[in-house]
């Protein structure tokens, strides 16, 4: 079973720290998703050197451009596959020469990690609610997966008309437990 790796990129912006956020193609699996760049980590590649190829592959930029600032930490799914987060600094500069592959990604936002510390995420047990509980966005992306909609549990924010869950969610969840400068 192959091995996952994304990069979690922070951006420092006049407002605070910002996490750069991809909006999945609608050419890839789970197009229209919100997500990290990332991907399978290839045969002999650390998950950090993927979490980068990837990122540079899916966003334009220059191995030069990312500056990894943690060890690698894995999620691991509920069919065992490991997804490893790596999280990295990305200069302003950097940031404003982002050129998206039309391919992989349809758009790129920031997300701002004060707005994460000030609005906690909704938390939905898939098991219990009705489909009239859960966020219209929500209900979109869970059309995609039949075979979970009824199992599990999810962490979701909406921002900018932009949801975020799952996994994404799961793994912002966990920077923002361990990061030692937040209160969240």
């Amino acid at each position: 079973m192959a091995d996952y790796s994304v990069l979690i990129p922070i951006v420092n912006t006049d407002s605070g720290d910002a996490l750069l956020m991809e909006v999945r193609s609608l050419l890839v699996k789970q197009p229209g998703e919100v997500c990290f760049p990332g991907g399978r980590i290839e045969k002999g590649e650390t998950p950090e050197a993927a979490a980068v190829r990837e990122t540079c592959e899916e966003l334009g930029l220059d191995p030069e451009d990312i500056r990894i600032i943690s060890e690698p930490k894995p999620e691991i799914m509920s069919d065992g596959r490991r997804v490893w987060s790596v999280r990295a600094m990305i200069g302003y500069v950097a940031f404003k020469r982002i050129k998206p592959s039309e391919d992989e990604v349809a758009e790129v936002f920031l997300l701002p990690v004060r707005w994460l510390e000030c609005d906690p995420p909704e938390h939905y047990d898939l098991a219990e609610a009705s489909d009239e509980d859960l966020p219209q966005l929500l209900r979109q992306y869970l059309a995609g997966y039949d075979a979970f909609r009824r199992t599990g549990e999810t962490y979701y924010w909406e921002y900018e008309d932009h949801g975020i869950w799952g996994l994404t969610a799961r793994i912002i969840r966990k920077y923002l437990r361990e990061d030692p400068d937040l209160n969240y």
